[in-house]
């Protein structure tokens, strides 16, 4: 029991003060499914997860997970274990689905937006080398790799749907901003012109001499 606490609170704080996944470092295929270690390189994730307040940081590690699932994907058909690219497939799906998910909390239009585009590329991108796995794989691991490509279609489907969506709001949000500026305008335009008015009308008094005839 003691152990087990001691490894539980050793898994928290590598996962605290764990430096950020780089996209690089992301790319490549780290501890493959089957290994002993796997169980803890996925626990690091959840954790690492877990304790990413920021939804934008949590979106982009997420992403960052699935490039490496996609990759020890590849590296397991590379060396024909099907079993080992059906798991990495199944973590991949999550990644991508809990990535898409926590973008729709990002408040920051333009920061959800720029994520999302980053989503939508990136799922391409996914698509075209998960094609190129279903081809190496035997028949056993394909249902793996199509139902990633779905996932994968879908985030970049979902992503490229909440970017229309977000750019006619930012749209709406300009329009509603240069008509508030114009209605100001003219407000101060009408003002200027009431104030010059008002000064033409008034009437300034002028003294009179009035001349005395002589006596």
């Amino acid at each position: 029991m003691k152990k087990s606490a001691i490894a539980i609170s050793f898994l928290v704080l590598m996962a605290i003060f764990a430096s950020p996944v780089s996209a690089s470092a992301a790319a490549k295929a780290g501890i493959k499914p089957g290994s002993f270690f796997y169980f803890f390189d996925t626990a690091f994730e959840k954790i690492g997860l877990f304790f990413t307040f920021n939804p934008e940081k949590k979106a982009q590690k997420a992403m960052e997970y699935a490039e490496e699932k996609l990759a020890e994907a590849e590296a397991a058909a590379n060396e024909n274990k099907p079993e080992a690219v059906a798991t990495a497939m199944a973590n991949y799906q999550n990644d991508v689905s809990f990535a898409t998910n926590e973008s729709k909390t990002i408040e920051d239009k333009i920061k959800a937006e720029n994520l999302l585009s980053i989503i939508a590329d990136n799922t391409s991108k996914h698509q075209e080398v998960l094609a190129e796995v279903l081809n190496k794989v035997p028949d056993e691991a394909k249902e793996a790799i199509i139902k990633a490509i779905e996932v994968s279609k879908k985030g970049q489907e979902e992503a490229m749907k909440q970017i229309a969506e977000l750019k006619g709001e930012v749209e709406q949000l300009k329009q509603a901003v240069a008509e508030l500026k114009a209605k100001d305008e003219n407000q101060t335009k009408t003002i200027e012109e009431l104030g010059k008015q008002k000064s033409e009308n008034v009437s300034v008094p002028v003294k009179s001499s009035t001349s005395q005839s002589p006596t």
